[in-house]
């Protein structure tokens, strides 16, 4: 390599590490300070506190407590396990320790998404789609819900070695291939039906091999099998004495063949919870995938593979959604299609990436409610008026997450503390029923205005000891994030008449 390429070389990791830092910060100014309540991470938090229990024991020749399984099985406890040891020892408590996670891994989700855009477009691109990523999709709220973080940061890191990095000729740098391809489909149990995506990264990174090196790609089929059974032993564990996995699913499989057109229109389209609602850049992603493909065929078929699966998976529930917020489990595809968005689209152009930029914006607030807010409201609010069923909350406009967590933010913003009465009415189609309408109950949302943000909730709270201290770690967030992206788009104006980049 050049004095030059170098030079370009340390420029890219500085800027990336220097986003990873702003976004990060960022990140925690509305820490809401817990996980525990988000979705199955309570389950997560109580098993690895059991495997950290266990592990003592055992070293000090003690009696082994028994250990709680989780859901998708102990693999992904174990990279919970040095946060819950550092809550343990060192931070506030387990919960607020893991509750750092997964903003860091939605940070380095945006950094890995920009490392991969930097290689096919200009630096102005790649910042522009990694400043959506971060503040204008689900990355964002997922921040603080978690649940699909583990994943989706292993499928990214997956394909951006696989697609963007030169081949492994070495050992080492196999058996970490092989791992982080390994750890894409096992973290969870719906990995499976990431398969075709991550074996075609595969079937990429040897092809481009001058010579087919069968041992090394074998090696990579074992470790990624090895992986994958060991963790459906583990997810066994915890279902098997549940009656199975299959069992607990079945009651949401669909009853027609016609159903599964109807959601894959809905999983992407539907008002409550479709993709392009909770995601508007993605949008973008449908021009740009003709020009993807013909610059960067490799990467629109991952693309594809990662979405195309997980919708086959989706279109045959009876709720391809659920009350955790937008559609949770396309969250995947999110970093794959803003890659493609900037491989199809190089260099900065007015007419088309003003587009993109107007779409981020739009995604921003919708962002932000999420992040402002606990995903479990709406499903709250509506068990007090007994209409807490799936169907109302994935398909009715009254419980519509963003436009529930917009009168939320209204309220909020009054600042008053008078009851705000609200009745979540629905209109008879044309007969109501006979006797009370049993709909029309309303509600005070005061209580439930509340954001789940740490900073804004407590901002003028006097706190001493555990609580003072994410107060402050929220507070010296707010001041170092902005600084940082500041300095990121500085350094990103001086390079910005640099020409895209190509993968060594």
């Amino acid at each position: 390599m050049t004095t030059a390429g170098r030079s370009a070389a340390r420029e890219r990791r500085v800027t990336t590490w220097l986003l990873f830092g702003g976004v990060f910060a960022c990140y925690v100014v509305l820490q809401s300070g817990s996980i525990a309540g988000e979705g199955y991470t309570g389950e997560e938090i109580v098993s690895g506190v059991r495997i950290l229990g266990a592990l003592q024991a055992w070293i000090h020749h003690q009696p082994t407590p028994a250990i709680e399984w989780s859901r998708h099985g102990p693999l992904p406890v174990l990279f919970d396990l040095p946060f819950l040891a550092a809550g343990r020892a060192f931070l506030v408590s387990v919960d607020y320790a893991l509750s750092i996670q997964p903003m860091l891994l939605s940070a380095a989700i945006v950094a890995v998404t920009f490392l991969w855009i930097r290689r096919l477009a200009t630096p102005a691109v790649a910042l522009l789609l990694a400043c959506i990523a971060a503040f204008g999709t689900m990355l964002w709220p997922y921040a603080y819900i978690g649940l699909e973080t583990k994943q989706s940061f292993a499928v990214l890191l997956a394909g951006y070695a696989g697609l963007a990095c030169a081949p492994r000729r070495t050992w080492p740098r196999t058996v970490a291939f092989a791992v982080v391809c390994g750890l894409a489909v096992a973290l969870k149990s719906t990995g499976a039906i990431l398969v075709p995506a991550i074996v075609f990264i595969v079937y990429v990174q040897f092809r481009r091999d001058e010579r087919v090196q069968w041992l090394k790609c074998a090696a990579v089929a074992a470790v990624m099998m090895a992986l994958y059974l060991a963790s459906a032993h583990g997810r066994a564990l915890y279902w098997t004495p549940r009656g199975g996995g299959f069992a607990n699913l079945r009651q949401f499989l669909i009853g027609s063949p016609l159903d599964i057109a109807i959601n894959v229109i809905g999983i992407f389209g539907s008002p409550s919870k479709g993709l392009f609602v909770y995601v508007p850049v993605l949008l973008a992603a449908i021009a740009a995938i003709p020009a993807a493909w013909r610059r960067s065929r490799d990467l629109t078929l991952f693309a594809l593979l990662v979405t195309v699966g997980t919708c086959a998976f989706l279109c045959v529930l009876k709720y391809p959604a659920d009350e955790v917020w937008g559609s949770r489990y396309l969250h995947v595809a999110i970093a794959p299609w803003l890659v493609v968005i900037g491989a199809a689209w190089p260099v900065y152009r007015r007419d088309r990436h003003l587009v993109v930029s107007a779409l981020g914006a739009i995604g921003v607030p919708i962002a932000f409610l999420g992040s402002f807010y606990y995903y479990g409201l709406p499903l709250a609010a509506a068990t007090t008026v007994n209409q807490n069923t799936l169907e109302w909350l994935t398909g009715d406009r009254t419980w519509n997450p963003i436009v529930f967590n917009g009168r939320l933010f209204h309220i909020w913003m009054d600042g008053g503390t008078e009851p705000v009465l609200w009745t979540p009415s629905h209109i008879w189609a044309w007969t109501p029923p006979p006797g009370p309408d049993p709909t029309k109950r309303a509600i005070d949302l005061r209580p439930y205005s509340q954001p789940q943000s740490f900073l804004p909730r407590f901002w003028r709270a006097p706190f001493t000891g555990a609580p003072l201290r994410i107060k402050r770690a929220s507070e010296l967030a707010l001041a170092i994030g902005p600084i940082l992206l500041i300095v990121v788009v500085a350094r990103t104006r001086r390079i910005r008449d640099v020409q895209p980049e190509t993968a060594p």
